[in-house]
């Protein structure tokens, strides 16, 4: 008998006969042993028949030394891991979250095949239990992100769309939180994806919005809302401002609403773009032919190796996005040899554009650099784009301006075109946008003051004196509030401190706490009765801050610096800079192709919806800020024209 076995017992005394006494130490069972009998019994009662052998290998809970890898060389090291049932259908939940795989999932053979071969102890759900299982870890998560909301000493602007169904039988309301935390990052959390039925008028927006508003407890610290250009939005915007949002809003609601820079870019292009209708959609033409079948592709890969061109696909656009098109048109220029070349190897292409059509086309795409780099910048969500809006608008105006002395005739009649409706939609919340570059230490006033000058010659003093009426009553509002926070600290702190003079007797030590008590109300009292622009003066009388002018600044490291210097106005500017510079952000979350549900979510009900496409941002966010790489979800790569079509953002 093994080693191992004989540790399990203690041998008491031999008899006269040979016999003895083999006792178990962890059971206390006694085996008569005797020259004639075997240790079968023992070996037997050491592998199966004591019930409190420790590691006994048929625990389900059996501890296992496992390798964990660091992040650096050298750091590898062993831990204890043991299985865990309820772990691993989190993370199974979570995987189906995020990835949109189908609550089926857990029926198909060969992914129980795999599962089984991972972990054998692992018990198997039905799609009822995992469906239960995303629900509940939505629950969760919800949760604690309502709890962040109640801690965070600041405002939140919203961002708000309307999607449907790839049919387009289904309409949704989706509303995203857009805020800076406690430690100055970024966040952008969608928080509901409401069913909205039909029709979408002012009225239902309103109440949907509203209600969403007070579920998150948030209905009294909407700072801004982004939408889209849309006369149902206009409306929405009016009833909220005259209903029930009217006496939280900041300076009236004045700054309140916003609306999404990509959108009115879209539409300034657009109308644009129509003056070269002709020619672009030959080139969008050109591509379609090229992949219309296996023995085109051949061709044009022939075509492009003989004149030495990237070996690319050829992809067409999405003609309701602008920037999709830049994107094709680009793709189109870098594949121009190989395209005459397939001419001259394919007789029944008739589509190919004349010299005079490319060379149209290349002056269409120097004439719109400017706006995709716009577009990209607006689109960020990683880093605040608001008080990038400004500069950014104001020189797509002076470039629309640029096109009246364009030497073609057709980019002349597109500036025209373009500037008529870019400045219809720059009248309207332009104060918003020259506030945030205001609050950035690259510009302040100087950068404002110039480009007002630029664009309204002959009356930008008006415009500028309108920008600090506005700046100085916000700056005002947020001073009262903080005061009045710090008054009432200030009250906290004197009636604890009183109720202890009661309960134990005045003592020198309260009689200092007194003091100090007193001079904090004081220093309020001193800080609400002097000058209120008395900050906001010394933050706009000091030179630009040079080492702001780097490629890489970080706008709200800065501010975070100047808390203790600019309590009042860092709280205004973590306010501000918060406001998104469009909806696309929200709008990427969703689909690659617009504002659509994919056919794996139209499937579900409306709660199951909600809850899978706001967990999924939520996981997302937490995986993507320790820089990890999630990956595309199921849907994303099998759509069918996902590989033929530029979707722009």
């Amino acid at each position: 008998m093994t080693a191992d076995v004989w540790k399990h017992f203690t041998k008491g005394v031999v008899q006269d006969d040979g016999s003895y006494d083999a006792v178990c130490n962890y059971c206390g069972v006694v085996y008569t042993m005797g020259n004639q009998k075997g240790t079968g019994s023992l070996r037997h009662h050491y592998t199966k028949g004591c019930k409190n052998r420790p590691n006994k290998r048929s625990k389900p809970d059996k501890l296992q030394q496992m390798l964990q890898t660091g992040p650096a060389a050298g750091e590898n090291k062993f831990a204890v891991w043991s299985f865990d049932q309820a772990i691993c259908r989190k993370n199974l939940a979570i995987m189906v979250i995020v990835h949109e795989y189908p609550f089926n999932i857990v029926t198909h053979y060969y992914f129980r095949v795999f599962l089984k071969s991972l972990q054998p102890q692992f018990k198997l759900i039905s799609r009822n239990t995992l469906r239960s299982d995303c629900i509940s870890l939505y629950e969760q998560e919800r949760k604690s992100l309502y709890e962040e909301f109640g801690k965070l000493e600041c405002k939140v602007s919203f961002s708000s769309d309307l999607w449907t169904n790839h049919l387009g039988d289904r309409g949704f309301m989706a509303l995203t939180a857009h805020y800076i935390d406690d430690s100055w990052r970024i966040r952008k959390m969608i928080v509901n994806f409401t069913p909205l039925p039909s029709p979408h008028t002012e009225k239902n927006i309103v109440e949907a919005l509203y209600s969403m508003l007070v579920m998150w407890n948030l209905d009294k610290r909407v700072f801004s809302l982004v939408l889209y250009n849309a006369s149902s939005n206009d409306a929405c915007i009016r009833e909220l401002l005259n209903g029930q949002l009217k006496e939280d809003l900041s300076v009236d609601g004045s700054v309140f609403h916003q609306r999404c820079g990509c959108h009115i870019l879209n539409l300034v292009v657009q109308d644009g773009l129509s003056v070269l209708h002709d020619e672009i959609k030959k080139v969008r033409e050109t591509m379609k032919y090229l992949r219309h079948s296996q023995a085109k592709m051949e061709r044009f890969q022939l075509a492009a190796s003989q004149v030495k061109v990237p070996n690319k696909k050829p992809a067409w656009d999405v003609p309701t996005r602008w920037n999709s098109t830049y994107l094709m048109l680009e793709l189109a220029l870098q594949l121009r040899p190989a395209i005459q070349r397939y001419a001259t190897l394919d007789k029944h292409y008739t589509l190919k554009p004349d010299d005079r059509e490319w060379q149209a086309v290349q002056t269409l795409m120097d004439s719109l650099k400017i706006f995709y780099t716009a577009t990209l910048k607006f689109s960020g969500t990683k880093y605040p784009t608001l008080n990038l809006y400004f500069s950014e608008f104001c020189e797509v105006y002076v470039s629309i301006k640029n096109m009246e002395s364009s030497p073609y005739s057709f980019i002349v009649l597109m500036g025209s075109k373009m500037f008529a409706k870019w400045e219809r939609y720059w009248t309207c919340g332009n104060t918003l946008l020259a506030i945030a570059c205001v609050l950035d230490p690259r510009c302040k006033l100087t950068v404002v003051e110039y480009y007002f000058k630029l664009i309204y010659p002959t009356n930008y003093e008006w415009y500028m004196s309108n920008l600090n009426a506005c700046i100085n009553a916000l700056f005002k509002e947020y001073l009262e509030a903080y005061s009045t926070s710090l008054q009432s600290q200030v009250d906290s702190s004197s009636r604890t401190q009183s109720h202890r003079n009661q309960t134990s007797g005045a003592s020198s030590s309260d009689t200092i706490s007194n003091i100090r008590a007193g001079l904090k109300s004081f220093m309020a009292e001193k800080q609400t009765t002097e000058p209120v622009k008395s900050k906001l003066e010394q933050y706009l009388s000091e030179p630009l801050d040079k080492t702001a002018l780097e490629a890489q600044f970080d706008i709200l490291a800065w501010w975070k610096l100047k808390v203790p210097k600019f309590p009042v106005l860092s709280g205004l500017a973590r306010d501000i800079l918060a406001v998104p510079a469009s909806t696309v952000a929200s709008e990427s979350t969703f689909s690659t192709s617009g504002r659509t549900l994919s056919p794996v979510r139209n499937s579900l009900n409306d709660e199951s919806i909600e809850a899978l496409i706001c967990t999924q941002d939520w996981l997302r966010v937490k995986v993507t800020e320790n820089g990890e790489e999630i990956g595309s979800p199921l849907w994303a790569s099998a759509e069918v024209t996902s590989d033929d079509t530029i979707c722009g953002s």
